[in-house]
């Protein structure tokens, strides 16, 4: 007895797994870790796009507000311009050079203000028709001189607002 066994050395299947099965999870856990990766890539570009999104609907939000604030300013002024043809249409006819040449230069100032404003602005207030319309444009001199004569050249329309103001300044002097 005192011979010593010697036993063979065998690799039973049960010990672990095959090295093919070792590499699939290597690579099934570097796929997991790579769509994770893509995932949070695509979260962060929504994000942003997303935000871009609602900053751009705060920009057109706050210039339509500017472009509704300007009306009212311009329908404000419109509407003062007006009311001060009125009163100079009610003041007595002894009066009536100085107070048209004061009319056409208000008007001229309305007008003037309009035009400084950007086409976006004119594009708002171009669909009103009537009593509006005529205090934008050509039909106002008509109005507060007493004129019956709107569809004269704009060219000559201009040359009388000049020749009136240039009037008023004198006056002042």
């Amino acid at each position: 007895m005192s011979e010593k066994v010697v036993l063979p050395k065998f690799d039973l299947p049960g010990q672990g797994p095959h090295p093919a099965i070792k590499a699939l999870w290597i690579v099934a856990g570097l796929l997991g870790v790579a769509v994770l990766g893509l995932g949070g890539a695509l979260w962060h570009h929504h994000a942003q796009q997303i935000a871009a999104e609602q900053d751009a609907q705060a920009a057109v939000a706050a210039r339509a507000a500017e472009a509704v604030a300007a009306a009212e300013a311009a329908k404000a002024k419109v509407a003062d311009a007006e009311a001060k043809a009125a009163a100079a249409k009610a003041a007595p006819k002894s009066e009536g050079k100085s107070t048209s040449v004061a009319v056409v230069a208000t008007q001229g100032e309305v007008n003037a203000e309009q035009s400084d404003k950007p086409a976006a602005e004119h594009h708002h207030s171009s669909h009103h028709h009537g009593a509006s319309h005529a205090s934008h444009g050509g039909g106002s001199k008509a109005i507060a001189k007493g004129d019956s004569h709107a569809s004269k050249s704009s060219a000559a329309s201009n040359k009388k607002k000049d020749d009136a103001i240039d009037k008023l300044l004198a006056s002042f002097k």
